[in-house]
């Protein structure tokens, strides 16, 4: 049962079906497949599978890290070369191995290593993938809510956080604007606002812009979207139902009687125009109080002010801290790879002759060929006198 559980063909299997509902989920996100049960039970069993396997080679590791002289096998595919003990012993030593060495019944043994933190390396990946395995467990249990205000108003935390956070936390929006760049384009949206707990600030003037959203403890506050309304008021018209206080969006017509009114954000500033499709349209830009007439007779248009709301995504982040961390081991594992590659020496003097039978070990063909070259471009390759 336990070699099943490490095995490599469910590990195949496991990442395949994966692998399989990350693709569906991203292609029919109303699914939110990442946070059904059968994503999950798939993300836990792969775990078990990768820490089984992990755990079952640690025992090997160990022992090859520690490994000695009197672990040199005297048969084997060994190669005779031109060198004395001594000479090779400062060989090695050059190329920073390190040398263990053992005399037995007048037979000396040599264990020469080096690249450990190579040898190390595919342990260390294990690691950091169920380190991000654990943090993408973790993230499943995230949720997120909205919250919606103009400035001034404070809004509690949207239900769906206050499972995790209770019923004492609110946000008080203070402010909401549109940043432009030097060309007069819009650069970003901004909201400032405070968090409250028990009614006491707990996060003072907060900021949060599109793609730089606001961290507090495990949660993350979004701009998620904004909406404007222009206040205007009509006044004089015959029509009494008309006179009346109206909140526009920005650059949606109004019609009162003949006319369309329009109010418009243009680079910060608002513009009022009133038009009734026969004659020119009219039009200037306002600040509160400033008046435009209708087409009827004593009929006028006020603009009072424009109300903004901000709306605010708020998203738990419980896993995300321990998903980077496997992410920045696994970066630490990538680099023991690529400079350090784990390889072995066994070297047996043969008495009375100045010649030495070396064999390379290493999991790398490539390393093992690199190794036996530095070799003959040092010695001869010369075989035993008989």
């Amino acid at each position: 049962m336990l070699k099943f559980i490490s095995s490599l063909k469910l590990a195949v299997f496991l990442i395949s079906a994966i692998a399989v509902i990350s693709i569906l989920a991203t292609l029919f996100p109303a699914a939110d497949a990442f946070h059904s049960w059968t994503f999950r039970l798939l993300v836990a069993a792969f775990f078990i599978n990768l820490a089984t396997c992990t755990v079952k080679l640690l025992p090997g590791l160990w022992k090859q890290l520690h490994r000695s002289a009197e672990q040199v096998p005297e048969q084997g595919a060994y190669t005779g070369y031109e060198a004395d003990e001594a000479e090779l012993t400062v060989w090695l030593k050059e190329q920073h191995y390190k040398v263990s060495r053992v005399e037995e019944n007048g037979q000396i043994k040599i264990l020469a290593s080096k690249g450990k933190l190579g040898l190390c390396a595919p342990h260390v990946l294990h690691i950091s993938l169920l380190i991000i395995l654990i943090g993408a467990m973790m993230s499943m249990a995230n949720t997120s809510g909205f919250v919606m205000g103009q400035v001034g108003q404070t809004r509690s935390f949207p239900e769906e956080l206050r499972a995790h956070y209770g019923d004492t936390y609110s946000i008080e929006i203070l402010d909401f604007r549109t940043v432009y760049d030097e060309k007069q384009s819009v650069d970003n949206w901004v909201t400032t606002f405070n968090i409250y707990k028990d009614g006491i600030v707990v996060a003072e003037g907060a900021e949060t812009k599109v793609n730089e959203p606001y961290a507090y403890h495990d949660m993350l506050i979004y701009q998620n979207s904004y909406d404007y309304r222009h206040l205007v008021e009509v006044a004089g018209c015959a029509d009494a139902d008309s006179n009346s206080a109206y909140g526009i969006p920005d650059n949606m017509p109004l019609g009162i009687g003949a006319d369309t009114i329009v109010v418009a954000d243009l680079n910060g500033e608002m513009y009022l125009q009133v038009s009734d499709h026969i004659n020119p349209a009219r039009g200037q830009f306002v600040q509160p109080g400033d008046t435009l007439s209708l087409t009827e007779q004593g009929a006028s248009v006020t603009y009072l002010g424009t109300v903004a709301y901000s709306v605010l995504e708020l998203k738990t982040r419980f896993g995300t801290p321990v998903v980077f961390a496997g992410f920045l081991l696994a970066v630490v594992a990538s680099m023991m790879f690529l400079c350090s590659r784990y390889r072995e020496l066994w070297v047996i003097p043969v008495p009375g002759q100045r010649i030495c039978r070396v064999h390379c070990y290493s999991k790398s063909a490539v390393v093992v060929e690199e190794v036996e070259e530095s070799l003959r471009e040092t010695w001869n390759i010369k075989t035993e006198e008989q």
